[in-house]
């Protein structure tokens, strides 16, 4: 599969941005963070994880896109399919494109106007707050608000185009994952088991394997986020590994459970129940569905069966360019269902105080139903002797 869109996908994305502006009455929208920079620009670099130098991107109503960003970044920039690209010379911590920003949007709103940026939910800005500060005062005629809300409802739309590198990265964690049982065994440690995992990840395809949870312990565990640990795997351990790995930006995120040795028989029916749970939850989905439609038909089934506590807090979420990105499949989040939407569903079944299961999915919403993406969990949890 090719890395990277053609210019029509990024035309297109600007093209439905402009909609949505102009419905909210917003003349120029300020980008500032990675994943959003990227999904306007097309930009493949970690670069991001220097903190050093802010970057920013201008989608005007009316006129191209525009970078402004350190001059380190020019000659990439080129690469992409941007042609206004605006640069200074950084580090310089007395003015880190401040007045070079300020004087390009006065070029585009020389009276008054509005700029979108990101200042709501799951957003935020990667310039400083003093910065922001200084840029809002010294353009006091211009109105800063929060664009985040049309920002997500792009993002939460996949493309034909997006939809084929998730499902990509999702298949091949899936057969890794499925082969994986064959390659570990008791006595190993964590993090040997999330090593070798790692390995065939690379070997078969993906990226990067930029989020690796584990945990592992009698019938279950306590916590689901950490990095795997020195810890060994012993007889009667459930271990699990949750996965972020990407092929050309785009995440997968779910999980599998391994049993070593002999399970415990209540531990045995708790994974069934959430088992159950999950297939609830996978039939709801289609367009039209609400999030909490999808997390109430899973809770449903885990109270019945006698859910001690919910300590995860949601049973899913949306997927793309982040490894979580909105809705949140939870009983408090009304969001609709639309087709070309990727979302994960994960109930958590805390059976007992500090002892917990989780099984996680990928699908795509279609136009009458849903795509599991995943290969479903198996229904009875694989034993590792």
């Amino acid at each position: 599969m090719t890395k990277g869109f053609d210019n029509l996908e990024f035309e297109m994305r600007v093209k439905r941005a402009r909609e949505l502006m102009e419905k909210n009455n917003i003349d120029i929208l300020l980008l500032t963070t990675p994943h959003n920079f990227r999904y306007f620009s097309g930009l493949d670099s970690y670069f991001w994880e220097s903190p050093t130098r802010p970057w920013f991107l201008l989608i005007p109503q009316n006129s191209d896109p525009i970078a402004l960003v350190p001059s380190i970044g020019q000659t990439a920039l080129e690469k992409t399919w941007l042609k206004n690209i605006k640069t200074w010379s950084s580090p310089n911590p007395k003015d880190e494109g401040i007045t070079l920003l300020k004087d390009t949007i006065l070029n585009l709103l020389p009276n008054n106007g509005v700029v979108g940026c990101e200042l709501g939910h799951e957003s935020h800005l990667r310039m400083s707050i003093n910065d922001f500060d200084m840029l809002r005062k010294d353009l006091s005629k211009i109105e800063f608000i929060n664009a985040s809300k049309i920002i997500w409802e792009l993002r939460m739309i996949k493309s034909h185009n997006e939809i084929k590198k998730i499902k990509k990265i999702i298949s091949l964690t899936s057969n890794v994952f499925d082969n994986l049982p064959k390659k570990i065994n008791i006595g190993m440690s964590e993090i040997e088991i999330c090593n070798i995992f790692k390995k065939e990840l690379i070997e078969n395809g993906a990226e990067h394997t930029l989020y690796i949870s584990c945990a592992s312990d009698k019938g279950g565990y306590d916590q689901i986020i950490c990095s795997p640990s020195n810890k060994k795997v012993e007889d009667g351990d459930i271990l699990i590994i949750d996965t972020g790995s990407t092929f050309d930006g785009y995440f997968c995120d779910f999980d599998r459970n391994f049993g070593f040795g002999k399970i415990n028989k209540e531990s045995q029916d708790a994974y069934k129940v959430l088992w159950e749970a999950t297939e609830a939850g996978l039939q709801k989905i289609k367009p039209g569905c609400s999030c909490s439609d999808i997390s109430n038909s899973m809770m449903e089934i885990l109270k019945k069966s006698g859910l001690k506590s919910n300590s995860v807090g949601r049973m899913g979420h949306g997927l793309g360019l982040q490894v979580t990105e909105p809705p949140s499949i939870h009983s408090d989040d009304k969001t609709i269902l639309r087709e070309n939407m990727i979302i994960t569903i994960e109930p958590c079944f805390e059976y007992l105080p500090r002892k917990m299961i989780v099984q996680e999915e990928n699908i795509l919403v279609t136009k009458n139903g849903f795509e599991l993406l995943t290969s479903r969990t198996p229904e009875k949890i694989p034993i590792i002797d």
